[in-house]
């Protein structure tokens, strides 16, 4: 099974055996959008919404990329047991998607965690810089896109769940929109009760402590029964909104918001 068929099927089971398995959600503890390369860079921290945009110019025009929109979500991870085999889903819900084309994705990068809501643009833009250094080196390993009209994106973060515990008990990540035409996406922020969600779950199929006789064999489908009170009926079609780097055929663009040469 490749890269793509995995995830896909780990979304499913943490939607499906959610009850079965203890998953853990947590929710965004800050998050923020910041305008970059506009000329104007500002941060946006009370809005119930998270704008990720990118303006880009016609044919015609020798203007570079513009970002109205960069989302910023800090998890805090304290207390938060994460096992080597454990899968973890970041979640964001859209209000509104306005694109031209299909082409629009959106990336997903680690950046520093040493900001809160109410940090100056100065603050973010230090602990952007690791996220441009990931774009430089074309090593976004996260996509999603919304291809089928779901408003729901979804990114493994399992491995950055990982790193950031061996750091400090903070992960914050960055959202950008990728695509050959003007792209924006509304977000669904914390404020509005529906905002960025982790969520955290044994893989399927591992004893899970003081209930190892429930666990599922890697080998047996999930019985329509066996789904939480809201279903699974409806929401299977949201995970097919994950991408691995290998199946995205345009190449990432080198991008520095215009902020370096």
């Amino acid at each position: 099974m490749n890269r793509r068929g995995i995830i896909l099927m780990l979304l499913a089971a943490v939607i499906a055996v959610c009850g079965q398995c203890q998953a853990t959600e947590i929710p965004a503890s800050q998050d923020v959008y910041v305008s970059l390369g506009t000329g104007n860079e500002t941060v946006y921290n009370q809005s119930d919404t998270l704008l990720c945009a990118t303006n880009v110019p016609d044919a015609n025009n020798t203007t570079l990329n513009s970002y109205p929109g960069v989302p910023l979500i800090q998890f805090n991870l304290s207390g938060i047991d994460i096992a080597d085999d454990d899968i973890a889903i970041l979640v964001l819900k859209a209000a509104s998607v306005r694109q031209m084309d299909r082409s629009g994705i959106v990336a997903l990068v680690t950046i520093g965690s040493d900001w809160d809501e109410q940090s100056d643009i100065t603050t973010f833009l230090v602990n952007i810089l690791p996220a441009r250094n990931l774009i430089v080196k074309n090593d976004l390993t996260l996509m999603s896109t919304n291809s089928d009209g779901d408003d729901i994106y979804a990114f493994d973060v399992s491995q950055k769940l990982m790193q950031a515990k061996e750091r400090g008990d903070k992960v914050s990540f960055l959202l950008e929109a990728i695509g050959n035409s003007t792209t924006e996406i509304d977000f669904l922020s914390k404020e509005s009760g529906q905002g960025p969600y982790l969520m955290i779950m044994p893989y399927p199929g591992q004893p899970i402590s003081g209930n190892a006789d429930q666990a599922i064999p890697a080998g047996q489908p999930v019985q329509a029964d066996q789904a939480n009170s809201d279903g699974i009926s409806g929401q299977m079609n949201q995970t097919d909104q994950i991408l691995s780097l290998d199946s995205v055929s345009a190449e990432p663009p080198v991008n520095t918001f215009g902020l370096v040469q």
